[in-house]
This record gives C-alpha cells, sequence and structure tokens, in this order.
C-alpha cells in the first residue's frame, strides 16, 4: 500500500470506474480533473492532521508517541474516503459552472458517499507504519555495451527500509537500446531512510519482474539483461500498516 503522503491514491481511470460520465462533463465543465484529486488530496490531509495533533487524554497514552501524516497508509477506507470527496468536488464545480440540477444531484449525491466513506474510515481506524519508506522517483537509464539485440525496455525502482520493507515502486521509465549495449538502471532521489532499492524491469509495461535478489546499494547501477530473469515479483505497492491506530469521532467539513 502507499504512503498517503506519495500523493492521490485515487486515479482519473478510478473515477471514471465509479462515473463513466466524468470525463465528458469535465470537457463540458472546462473541469481538471487532475486538480480536483490534487484538492481533494490536501483537504484530507488537514482532517488527517487536525486527528493526529489532537490533544491526548490520558485514556490514549497507550497510543505512544505522537504520529504523523507521513507515516499515514493508504488503506482501502482511505482511498474511498478521498475518492468520494473528489468525486464530490468535481461536480460542486460542474453545477456552479452550469447551475444543472442534473449536476447538483450528483454533487449532493457523492457528498453523501463521502459521509458515508469517511465513517467508514473512522471505524477502521487509521494504518500507520512504523518507519515509512515514500514512493521512489522515475529512474535514470542509460547504456553500456553488451552482446544483446536492442530494444524498447520498461524499468521501474523502490526504496527499501533498514527493515526491508518496500515503498512503493516508481513510475517506469523507458529507454530505447541499440544492438549491442544492454540497459542501466539508476536510483535517483535517495529516500533519507533507505539503505537499498529494487529494480523492475521488463520489454512490457506488463511484463516488468523484480531483477534482483537483494537490494542494491543507493548508490549503484544495475545492468539489465534481458531474459536473465523470466520470473518474479511485479512492483509493489508499498508498506503494509504496522499497525493502527483508533480515530476520534469529529464533525466532517463540508
Amino acid at each position: 500500500m502507499a504512503l498517503f503522503v506519495d500523493g492521490p491514491s485515487p486515479t482519473i481511470d478510478g473515477l471514471t470506474d465509479q462515473d463513466s460520465g466524468l470525463l465528458d462533463v469535465a470537457e463540458t465543465c472546462g473541469i481538471n480533473v487532475t486538480t480536483k484529486l490534487r484538492l481533494a488530496h490536501e483537504e484530507i490531509a488537514t482532517d488527517l492532521e487536525l486527528w493526529l495533533d489532537r490533544p491526548r487524554q490520558p485514556i490514549e497514552l497507550v497510543w505512544g508517541p505522537i504520529f504523523r501524516v507521513g507515516q499515514i497508509v493508504v488503506t482501502p477506507p482511505l482511498k474511498q474516503w478521498e475518492t468520494m470527496h473528489a468525486l464530490a468536488l468535481f461536480y460542486r464545480d460542474a453545477y456552479f459552472s452550469q447551475l444543472a440540477d442534473r449536476y447538483q444531484a450528483k454533487w449532493d449525491e457523492y457528498s453523501r458517499l463521502t459521509r458515508t466513506a469517511y465513517e467508514n474510515f473512522l471505524a477502521k481506524g487509521v494504518g500507520l507504519v512504523h518507519d515509512p519508506v515514500g514512493r521512489a522517483v522515475p529512474p535514470p537509464l542509460g547504456t553500456v555495451a553488451g552482446p544483446q539485440t536492442g530494444g524498447e525496455f520498461y524499468a521501474g525502482v523502490a526504496w527499501v527500509n533498514a527493515t526491508n520493507q518496500e515503498g512503493a515502486a516508481s513510475a517506469p521509465s523507458s529507454i530505447i537500446v541499440p544492438d549491442g549495449s544492454l540497459m542501466t538502471v539508476s536510483a535517483a532521489g535517495v529516500a533519507a531512510n533507505a539503505v537499498g532499492f529494487n529494480v523492475y524491469a521488463g520489454s512490457a509495461l506488463s511484463a516488468m519482474i523484480r531483477q534482483n535478489s537483494v537490494p542494491l546499494g543507493v548508490s549503484a547501477a544495475f545492468t539489465y539483461v534481458p531474459g536473465e530473469i523470466t520470473q518474479g515479483a511485479l512492483p509493489g505497492t508499498g508498506q503494509r500498516p504496522d499497525f493502527v491506530r483508533p480515530l476520534a469521532r469529529t464533525l466532517l467539513r463540508g
């Protein structure tokens, strides 16, 4: 599971899975869907910060130290809350753009679903990790001489912490490698707590598999040999929660 601070958990495709007409409305009303995803993420981040920073009662001291938003893992209830909130913000803008009743009905419905998702999130609690590993950035790719046929290849990386927990894999980078060369993969933007990284590579986005058996050093460069590794793990989505913290019930914005 990705960390909340890795960015919006829903995607545009995820929103259209919920509302198939969303892109048509976006074009009609001139709404930037990516902006709505960002705003929903920022507003929910504010709520999460308020929860984690709120004064604790004596009975709550069993929770241990104060936590921070950077430790929050995107669990399914949190992702659903963020998705519904983004859709509510989208149709709010659509309504004020056109003053059309059909958009107000959608706004009202997604606002209701946002509250339901919020209540489900509260009931489950917030998932946290002790040593959060952020999503890696797309890796720099290069070439070295090698006795291989060239082609187009893809690679992504994921940071690993001292307890071998892996963060969410980066978006893939791609490169066209000439005949007689091999692709090299490095990692950029080293996470503060990273002790190494894993490489996922392949000749197609759907065929990117883990290439290394143990994490590579943070400054290492990996040489990908096509066909050398044919089976392995696919790029991961990040850490699972180490524990779940209960949340006090508070009023939802809006």
